[in-house]
């Protein structure tokens, strides 16, 4: 089975699956069709990632609010958390960089915040010289899901079983 990933938003996303172009999918929210099987996967929650001299870095938690106004660097291609971060910051100046890493670069050389995320520190470990604060906003919060077609379900069910381990 060859495995691809692509960005796509939920609506086209599902259009995919139910045409068979997709056999799963990974979506921000749970999805209620008697056509599908839907089994929740893992969730991901947002962090600031501001330099120590930061005048709220030494915060317990923020929200979206607290920064908002301020110039953030911003991955480019990141789905739907960019319009979350839009709604939720509509007076910051987002500075988009499409190259990962360029923006990972940009990162480390600049003294201006940035979003994380738990998996992401996970992943990669936490910035060097940074100070990594949750936001407590509802909408820095998201559970994933894997989707697939409920006729698929054997199919997919050893791949299934690993992905939510």
């Amino acid at each position: 089975m060859a495995v691809s990933s692509e960005m796509q938003d939920c609506g086209a996303l599902l259009d995919g699956l139910h045409s068979r172009a997709y056999q799963l999918i990974v979506m921000p929210e749970p999805v209620d069709d008697p056509a599908l099987l839907c089994i929740q996967l893992t969730e991901e929650h947002l962090y600031f990632s501001l330099p120590p001299a930061h005048p709220l870095s030494s915060a317990k938690v923020l929200r979206f609010a607290d920064l908002d106004g301020e110039s953030m660097l911003l991955l480019a291609h990141i789905g739907f958390w960019y319009g979350r971060a839009r709604k939720n910051m509509p007076q910051a100046l987002f500075l988009t960089q499409d190259e990962p890493a360029a923006f990972d670069e940009l990162t480390r050389m600049s003294a201006l915040p940035f979003f994380t995320s738990d998996l992401s520190l996970k992943r990669d470990g936490m910035p060097e010289n940074r100070v990594c604060i949750p936001i407590s906003d509802p909408d820095a919060h998201v559970t994933y899901y894997c989707v697939c077609l409920s006729e698929q379900h054997q199919l997919l069910s050893r791949l299934l079983q690993h992905a939510v381990q």
